[in-house]
């Protein structure tokens, strides 16, 4: 059965859920996803928003993470509706376009957890929130890693599979490749 088209969504990119709260022109600050880790912690700015803006980013990061995972799940949903038979090419391709869309996500999801880390530090260091908010951003963190992992996991399982399969066919014509020529060589010289 192949694998459905399914339209990516856009890739979440470092810094996506801050921008949507506070668009980059507002602020004067310029894009999120082109700053570095050390360019965000020396950004002051970053610590003076107001306890709404705090709680939007967290709630935007929250439903952005949420739309990973539901990616993350449509793939994992493919790879185990995909059950080719060991000598099928076409289920070995599909596989491997699986495993290549998990290599294409694994940079969204970096981003994603970089942001819930910097999500994290800022509410650790700003006093206007409690720091038990960005638990629930971890908690999506964790779910998307998860799945990232069990996708990525049965997709190499089922190309492990499919590579035992070829070799027991192969070790099997082997075996009968050599008790023909042995019952060949004892009427030879029987």
């Amino acid at each position: 059965m192949p694998a459905p088209d399914r339209a990516e969504p856009s890739v979440y990119e470092r810094g996506d859920a801050l921008d949507e709260v506070l668009p980059p022109d507002s602020t004067g600050r310029g894009r999120s996803a082109a700053r570095s880790t050390e360019e965000w912690a020396a950004d002051a700015g970053i610590y003076d928003l107001s306890e709404q803006e705090y709680w939007n980013w967290l709630a935007t990061l929250i439903r952005e993470g949420s739309e990973l995972d539901e990616h993350l799940d449509d793939i994992l949903e493919d790879v185990y509706d995909l059950e080719p038979a060991f000598y099928s090419r076409a289920g070995r391709r599909q596989l491997r376009g699986l495993l290549g869309q998990l290599h294409a996500v694994r940079t969204s999801v970096r981003a994603f957890e970089q942001d819930v880390e910097q999500l994290s530090f800022v509410f650790a260091r700003a006093d206007t929130v409690e720091t038990g908010g960005a638990d629930n951003a971890e908690l999506v963190l964790s779910s998307i890693k998860r799945t990232y992992d069990r996708a990525y996991d049965l997709c190499l399982y089922k190309l492990d599979r499919i590579s035992d399969g070829w070799v027991t066919a192969t070790n099997l014509l082997i075996s009968l490749t050599i008790l023909i020529v042995t019952i060949l060589f004892w009427m030879e010289f029987r």
